[in-house]
């Protein structure tokens, strides 16, 4: 047992996202056609146990950010589209459905601190709108980055 918590790196001080980099790693490792050849089934075989691991770890550390939560959906839909039988996809359609619910909540929040605050918090995984009354007296972002890139 202590072999196994060694093994994922799960030492108390890890994180969700540590977990995940480790986890698709391992989902690389393991599409690589050198590991799927019949002279590595050992080391597939224990990249699989390793694999596994990190799963079942994934629901002993809390979430810190949508987006931890987002990637703890991730997981369980992938190990849930391994093991699912003869069509039973609508627990994988349900965990897509609360997924999107969860960017949906994520998407308003966002919006809901702008007219709170007047500023716009920065967001990397899509460009913000700009409220009506800054557009018509400043230039988008977009517009700016083509003009300079002409």
């Amino acid at each position: 047992m202590a072999e196994s918590q060694n093994m994922s790196g799960l030492d108390g001080t890890q994180s969700v996202s540590a977990l995940g980099l480790r986890w698709a790693a391992l989902r690389g490792m393991l599409n690589s056609p050198l590991i799927t050849v019949e002279e590595q089934r050992p080391l597939r075989d224990e990249l699989l146990r390793e694999l596994a691991t990190i799963e079942q770890d994934f629901s002993d550390l809390p979430s810190r950010n949508t987006m931890e939560i987002s990637a703890k959906l991730d997981i369980a839909k992938s190990a849930l589209r391994e093991r699912i039988q003869n069509g039973e996809t609508w627990l994988v359609d349900l965990i897509d459905s609360v997924q999107a619910d969860l960017h949906s909540l994520h998407a308003k929040t966002p919006a809901a601190t702008t007219h709170a605050t007047g500023r716009s918090p920065a967001n990397l995984s899509r460009p913000q709108q700009q409220r009506t009354d800054e557009t018509a007296n400043t230039p988008s972002t977009a517009e700016t980055a083509t003009s300079s890139a002409a």
